[in-house]
């Protein structure tokens, strides 16, 4: 268990997305972190657009104070990050050795250079040099990882926070705050490996591998939860019901939640032409220093969205998990088989871009393997999706479980509960321990 260090009290993190908004409440202790409470809800319609602004704080402010009066959560700690993923850019990239005023001299053209929108003063951006363990001292090069996000965007961001009356200790980045989770809170599993973090949100999966804990390559996948409920929508249009878009894409949303599974025995003995091919943690980011008013908010360095709905849950007594439903029910259910048929294409896709980024990986990193995957967000729950990776990727793929194994959650939520909520809290529990692990 990683120990704690500059936190002394409860924080709040809080992951914003354009369909959830995720909370979770930890503490440092004597073991390394406890999480006291988690909690999710939908986030109301029309206060986040697709590219991740914040177009009504107001109403989202009052949206996270209510997710955490029903959690229970009274901190006022808190620490978020970007919603959506145009308006951030992450990168690692490599620079010629040089001293930090040299540095700070040389990024304002880095960033010209590695932003799709403008840097002119409209612009928040942040960098650190990322130290690598083993690194030849002799190397002339270094590298450097970059997040730069649009002034306007934040300013949003800070506006709800201060509407849900937080005090805001700093913006996070996503595939830093996933990894926190994962690999932060488990050094000893994963001090000598190399692990593919996959954050399958709504709208698109973060995707982050990292070497002995260092990030090595972070990039965006345009795939995720949604295309799976269009792909549904637009092939069993006489199964979705409504007139309304917006009721037929709820529709089908649904029918994915309930019947959406990876049939493995339908892809044959091998690979179908469907699925054929084609971080250390940085730390000394910038912290808010005025929290009382709205203005620029620099990121902090260290380590995206459900689309899956999960109901919220108050406290409960345990109870057993659910028994898993046999294979052969999943195989002749016609209902079943006709979503499987729908999604396929997109998990031909979506496969095609996870292979395509790891060869990229190993390419750029020579003899490097890769020895596991994670997933979460809430497309991890699909039924097999770990499978299916496994079997067409040939790694081994888990579902992150940050939560099952907190003796203090598992006695007030039911068990089937947290095993449901698990992959959908990484980036908010991530976001929590910023400051309370090494």
């Amino acid at each position: 268990m990683a120990r704690a260090r500059k936190a002394t009290g409860p924080v709040l993190g809080l992951d914003v997305g354009t369909t959830f908004i995720k909370v979770a409440e930890v503490r440092p202790s004597k073991e390394g972190v406890q999480i006291n409470a988690v909690g999710m809800a939908p986030t109301p319609e029309g206060v986040i657009d697709e590219s991740g602004y914040v177009q009504d704080p107001q109403t989202l402010g009052q949206a996270i104070r209510q997710l955490m009066s029903q959690a229970g959560i009274s901190t006022r700690q808190v620490v978020t990050s970007i919603p959506g993923q145009s308006a951030l850019v992450v990168r690692v990239i490599e620079m010629p050795k040089m001293s930090p005023a040299e540095l700070d001299k040389s990024m304002a053209w880095e960033v010209e250079r590695h932003i799709p929108f403008a840097a002119q003063g409209d612009v928040v951006t942040d960098y650190a040099v990322v130290e690598r363990p083993n690194a030849d001292p002799n190397d002339p090069n270094m590298e450097v990882l970059l997040a730069a996000a649009q002034q306007d965007v934040v300013d949003a961001v800070v506006k709800a926070l201060f509407a849900a009356q937080l005090d805001p200790v700093a913006i996070d980045v996503q595939v830093l705050a996933t990894a926190r989770t994962i690999i932060g809170l488990q050094p000893e599993k994963y001090r000598d490996k190399t692990v593919v973090l996959l954050n399958i949100g709504a709208t698109a999966t973060d995707m982050g591998v990292f070497q002995s804990g260092v990030l090595r390559l972070p990039r965006t996948i345009p795939i995720a939860g949604n295309h799976f409920t269009q792909a549904i929508v637009d092939s069993l249009a006489y199964r979705v019901e409504g007139t309304d878009p917006r009721e037929r894409f709820a529709h089908a949303e649904k029918l994915k939640r309930e019947y959406a599974a990876v049939l493995l025995e339908r892809l044959g003995p091998t690979s179908s032409p469907t699925f054929g091919a084609g971080f250390g943690m940085p730390t000394g980011m910038v912290d808010f220093s005025q929290p009382s008013t709205p203005g620029p908010v620099d990121f902090s360095a260290g380590f995206g969205e459900p689309s899956f709905d999960v109901g919220e849950e108050q406290p409960a007594p345990p109870a057993q998990p659910t028994p898993p439903v046999p294979a052969e029910a999943e195989e002749t259910d016609p209902l079943r088989i006709e979503v499987f048929e729908a999604i396929a294409p997109v998990l031909g896709d979506f496969l095609a871009e996870v292979r395509r980024s790891i060869e990229f990986y190993r390419g750029r990193v020579p003899g490097a393997q890769v020895d596991e995957i994670v997933l979460c967000g809430g497309t991890a729950r699909m039924k097999n999706m770990d499978r299916f990776l496994t079997q067409e990727l040939g790694i081994p793929v888990s579902v992150a479980d940050p939560l099952t194994h907190q003796e203090n959650l598992v006695r007030r939520y039911t068990m089937p509960y947290l095993q449901e909520v698990a992959p959908l809290m990484t980036v908010a529990i991530g976001l929590a321990v910023r400051d309370m692990i090494d």
